[in-house]
């Protein structure tokens, strides 16, 4: 097919950082056309930022004693905040503030609470390397470069084991946490391989391997102080498809299929005996997320996150009792949005404290944390939720839930601005949750609605498999009909609907446009993949052949091409207001597949609507961060906003309409 603008690709070439600087005037042309507005977003954000300031980022933890806690700044910045046994607060870490571009990617505490080891990525480089952050104060960090990007972690005593090397090929190195020492070990795979860790309170160490051949993940265990050559010993797990699983003094417990959890006895391992999992609970209906162990001892109890369709619950159950029909013991609590659970807590002794901390997320009223222990009651909370539900019929009759969040009760119902998102691939449920962007459209008195569409995670395997290689296409059209069900109920109107995503959400959104350009008054997408003939070269496309499909085979290339939003541009089409997003340091997706649909969409539409482009060379795939992420979303918010006639922040009137903007020779 036709590609006219593939001299984009070459993102350094003279012709193309031309039509980037184009781009630029472009943008600085539409934003001083509505400053007024842009800056009234900016400062309702700000105060949007400055009331959630505290609000915790990830669950907390607690080890050694101290609580350590993820927070919100008033600068829209992230630190790390630990609380010692005495009460007495100190910042470790702040990350992202106004002199550095900047997120904390992963922590995680040791459990004597000595230190952090922490995971930054600055200017957008997903570039690995770790930082251990010391609690005692006025001692130095120490940094460790060779670790990976996203990298595997574990404390066992005294040393920190962690994968090294690259994203996806990684070797064992150790870290003395007293003498500072760095080496390598062995591991029970040659070759390339990816890695993940897990360390529990009975010293083992449990490593699950995966190599580039596709064949199942296997899973080892040793007991091991750090000093000499780790005995991995082999489990009994492989082929089991285990989705959570959590180490305890002398077990491990696991989650198969997402279904049953089950125990392995890792005594019985060590002595060449080992034996499969023997079923625990059947929590048939739902599927198990995550699994954390409360308590020492050989009996302890279970905490159980899992999720049933968009709706999650945690329970509470004994490790030694039998449960069967999904039933457990106690807690029992319900959440129709993003709940997650920090690591299981040590006392300074060392100890299980069992505890553990959730965080339940609500894009209305914000986060709540909440220390969860055996016989406490659930919080008393699963009411405060502004979510509800509306079902949307496929265009083959399947169920696609949407999720709404009115701006206020006595708004159910009504017609107002609506603004839609997405994801819908590589299994991963699409969890609503608070954001800056999307507590501003509702102050304003907008609407939002996720819609799940097939391709996530949030029904389990088959779901995930239905939107995968030819099923995007159905992906694509589960959000059409979930757009076409708000307006049929009477709680938006065509032109008061504007679409936001990111990744393959934002590759999901512009194929619903560009296959039914009425659809939406705006949309924004934010590291889009768009020209899907071409998605496996560079970022880390090849990576995902197994999601989209190899367009080197005839047949996948077919299914790529029947819903690449790239190819989907025609002349003479009134296509909506469109922002493209883009970062120079993506390493996931490359900046020129958001640059391609832009230029498309400019030579075709007909329409007055802008077609933009916002690209900063010194970010990533995760986007901005501080003043750079707040001024973005303003942007964001002003283009969706005058395009679907949600009110401005401060009741300004919003501007004449601009002349057209087309784009540069």
């Amino acid at each position: 097919m036709a590609d006219p603008y593939r001299w984009l690709e070459d993102t350094e070439s003279v012709r193309a950082r031309t039509w980037l600087a184009g781009q630029r005037a472009l943008l600085e042309r539409h934003t001083d056309h509505h400053r007024d507005a842009v800056a009234a977003w900016e400062r309702s954000l700000g105060a949007i930022e400055a009331a959630a300031t505290g609000r915790p980022l990830s669950p907390n933890a607690e080890a050694g004693g101290a609580l350590f806690s993820h927070e919100l700044t008033e600068q829209g910045s992230e630190l790390l905040r630990v609380t010692e046994p005495g009460g007495r607060h100190r910042v470790l870490l702040e990350i992202g503030d106004r002199t550095s571009v900047g997120r904390l990617a992963g922590w995680q505490p040791d459990p004597g609470g000595r230190m952090v080891v922490a995971q930054l990525h600055r200017d957008g480089h997903e570039n690995g390397g770790l930082h251990l952050v010391s609690v005692a104060p006025g001692t130095e960090a120490r940094h460790l470069p060779d670790a990976a990007p996203h990298p595997a972690v574990a404390f066992t005593g005294s040393f920190l084991l962690y994968s090294a090397g690259s994203r996806t090929e990684h070797t064992l190195r150790v870290h003395g946490i007293e003498d500072g020492t760095t080496r390598s070990v062995s591991s029970p795979v040659p070759g390339p391989v990816r890695m993940s860790l897990h360390t529990g309170p009975g010293g083992h160490v449990l490593l699950r391997t995966r190599t580039p051949d596709g064949a199942p993940a296997r899973w080892w265990c040793t007991n091991w102080d750090g000093r000499s050559a780790p005995d991995w010993h082999p489990l009994p797990l492989e082929g089991l498809d285990i989705s959570a699983y959590a180490l305890g003094t002398d077990a491990l417990y696991v989650a198969v299929r997402g279904k049953t959890v089950a125990v392995l006895d890792l005594a019985a391992v060590a002595r060449g005996a080992a034996a499969p999992p023997r079923p625990l609970a059947d929590t048939s209906g739902s599927s198990v997320r995550a699994l954390r162990v409360l308590g020492p001892g050989r009996s302890p109890h279970l905490a159980v996150l899992r999720r049933t369709g968009t709706t999650r619950r945690l329970d509470i159950l004994r490790a030694d009792r039998a449960v069967t029909g999904g039933e457990a013991d106690e807690h029992g609590f319900r959440w129709p949005a993003r709940l997650s659970l920090g690591p299981a807590g040590y006392d300074g002794d060392g100890r299980l404290t069992g505890a553990v901390w959730l965080l339940a997320d609500d894009p209305r009223h914000g986060a709540l944390s909440h220390r969860v222990t055996p016989g406490a009651a659930a919080p008393a909370t699963d009411r405060r939720s502004a979510l509800r539900t509306v079902i949307a019929a496929g265009h083959d009759g399947t169920d696609v839930p949407v999720t709404v969040c009115d701006p206020s009760p006595d708004a159910v119902g009504s017609p107002l601005p609506t603004l839609v998102t997405v994801y819908g691939g590589f299994g991963v449920p699409l969890e609503p949750s608070w954001d800056p962007l999307f507590a501003g459209w509702l102050s304003a008195g907008g609407r939002v609605a996720w819609v799940h569409a097939r391709g996530g995670g949030e029904f389990g395997a088959q779901w995930a498999a239905a939107g995968r290689g030819p099923g995007k296409s159905d992906t694509v059209d589960d959000l059409r009909a979930g757009v076409l069900a708000l307006v049929t109920s009477g709680e938006a109107q065509p032109d008061t609907i504007a679409g936001l995503a990111a990744s393959n959400g934002g590759l999901v959104l512009a194929a619903a446009m560009t296959r039914s350009p009425d659809l939406f008054a705006a949309v924004a997408c934010a590291a889009p993949l768009t020209d899907m003939a071409r998605y496996d070269q560079g970022g880390l496309g090849k990576l995902w052949r197994e999601e989209y499909g190899d367009p080197a085979d005839p047949g996948a290339r077919e299914a790529l091409l029947s819903y690449s939003p790239y190819h989907h541009v025609r002349d003479g089409v009134r296509y909506p207001a469109a922002l493209l997003i883009s970062g120079g340091n993506d390493a996931r997706v490359r900046p020129w597949h958001a640059w391609k649909l832009c230029a498309a969409l400019q030579s075709a539409t007909t329409a007055d609507a802008p077609v933009l482009l916002d690209h900063q060379e010194d970010t990533g795939h995760y986007g901005r961060a501080a003043d750079a992420a707040r001024t973005l979303c303003a942007r964001v918010l002003c283009l969706l906003a005058s395009r679907t006639g949600l009110h401005v922040p401060g009741g300004l009137r919003p501007p004449a309409p601009e002349p057209p903007l087309r784009s540069p020779a």
